[in-house]
């Protein structure tokens, strides 16, 4: 891999090093950090470095954390003791416009690569938010956009490199180190082993994105998802429906909306290629339900691909603290949203909210390829909640709220999302993200693959 601007930073840093709490804290974006600190951070410029590195830890019998080896609110690669390495070296892209493929390193950020992508005229499931490394985002399986049709993004990897626990360089593909393969694609921050680039298949760009909002009061939720359930089941997989019930602290508000402390807004975004397809695709919401009037509507606006993650990055302030869960639900939406008022309403910052999503609207049960990847558990709705928050002084009762969101709607939920998951505090998330069949041979893959226990794996209950 070609070295970068960041070829000026120093090796390594550890504990009694100027600039060392810096350089883990830098990598993160949730100012709600883990207690536990590494023994030293290290900054990796060549595959060959990396080859040092494992080789290293293996004789000294520290163990290896990798930032961009798994992508997770709860800084999953900041752990107590042993060494963090930093992939931020690794962000070289390739694209190859004729065949269709990319190859990219793991520090490329997901807006960064979209825009790459569309000077091409191509496309590709990059996450929703702007600001992740690939390869993390990959590793945990990628839910991106357009996914309903694209699928998560991990099953657009076509190929990969990667160091292993023997501190060897090899490749992985379905025919090449396939169990290692298999794993990559899902397992998220368990994978023992470092992936330095990943070869993605690509799509065409979709030259008709057009995304239609509504904001309603919080109270008209039974009358908006009894609309949604009923249109889901007529849109396209190239629609993309998310519902987010949120507070006043939202971002976005203006005076217009700023009587209403509490609303659900829903965005439906058709990936079309001529206008008329994308109104075709979006027809079956017409102009809303007919029980609830909205606080505002803006119907059938033009987004430009490399530019649809920014209003999702704008929900996410800059030094906020973060806490958040995943559940996978067997239900509509209205089913799924139903104990959501009352929760919402009692959130201690106006700046938490809860995003559903329907993948394929409603048909997420049957998207994923059986047997394919590590990333095989979905169902018909996910509820993602995200509790954000500024002060520490208020760390006891934002988590307290988020407790209670757990308690409720755990009963009824069918499995988690790993990438997203609260698996430092709840441990049983990260089992609970895989089905159990493929959870058994994560378990056991990753200990054939690591043997001597070179990577930290999980940090759950770090």
């Amino acid at each position: 891999m070609p070295q970068t601007e960041n070829d000026d930073r120093p090796a390594g840093l550890t504990r009694n090093d100027p600039g060392f709490e810096a350089a883990v804290d830098g990598g993160g974006f949730n100012a709600l950090e883990p207690t536990g600190r590494p023994d030293a951070i290290v900054f990796p410029q060549t595959e060959a470095d990396l080859v040092e590195i494992v080789r290293a830890a293996t004789e000294t019998g520290q163990k290896l954390a990798v930032r961009s080896g798994g992508h997770s609110w709860v800084a999953s690669s900041v752990r107590p003791d042993g060494i963090l390495v930093d992939l931020s070296a690794f962000d070289s892209v390739a694209i190859d416009a004729a065949a269709r493929t990319a190859t990219v390193g793991p520090a490329v950020r997901g807006g960064a690569l979209a825009a790459r992508l569309v000077a091409h005229d191509l496309a590709f499931p990059v996450g929703h938010c702007g600001n992740p490394g690939v390869g993390g985002y990959l590793l945990g399986g990628g839910l991106g956009l357009n996914w309903g049709q694209w699928l998560p993004a991990c099953f657009s990897i076509t190929r990969l490199r990667a160091v292993t626990a023997d501190g060897e360089i090899v490749t992985a593909s379905p025919t090449e180190n396939p169990d290692l393969f298999w794993l990559a694609r899902g397992v998220g921050p368990g994978l023992p082993a470092i992936v330095t680039e990943f070869e993605l298949v690509l799509q065409p760009l979709p030259h008709a994105i057009r995304v239609s909002t509504w904001l309603f009061a919080l109270d008209a939720l039974p009358a908006v998802t009894a609309w949604l359930t009923d249109a889901a089941a007529h849109l396209p997989p190239s629609v993309e429906l998310s519902v987010v019930t949120a507070g006043a602290g939202r971002p976005g508000d203006s005076e217009d909306t700023a009587a209403h402390p509490l609303v659900i807004s829903v965005a439906a975004t058709a990936f079309a290629d001529t206008e008329d397809d994308a109104a075709r695709a979006l027809a079956p919401l017409g102009d809303g339900p007919a029980l609830a009037d909205p606080i505002a509507h803006a119907p059938f606006v033009p987004v430009p691909f490399e530019r649809l993650h920014e209003p999702v990055d704008a929900t996410y302030p800059d030094g906020a603290r973060y806490a958040t869960d995943t559940f996978w639900f067997d239900l509509d939406l209205d089913d799924a949203l139903a104990p959501l008022p009352e929760l919402v309403a009692s959130a201690p910052s106006g700046q938490s909210y809860v995003l559903a999503g329907l993948p394929a609207n409603g048909g997420g049960a049957a998207l994923l390829p059986p047997g394919q990847a590590a990333y095989g558990l979905h169902d018909r709705s996910l509820l993602i909640v995200y509790t954000i928050w500024n002060d520490a002084a208020d760390d006891a009762a934002n988590l307290g709220w988020l407790a209670e969101v757990q308690q409720a709607l755990l009963p009824r939920a069918t499995g988690h999302f790993v990438s997203e998951a609260d698996i430092r505090r709840h441990p049983e998330r990260v089992a609970g993200s895989f089905r159990p069949a493929d959870w058994a041979r994560v378990e056991r893959l990753r200990r054939e693959l690591d043997a001597g226990g070179v990577f930290q794996g999980y940090p759950a209950g770090d």
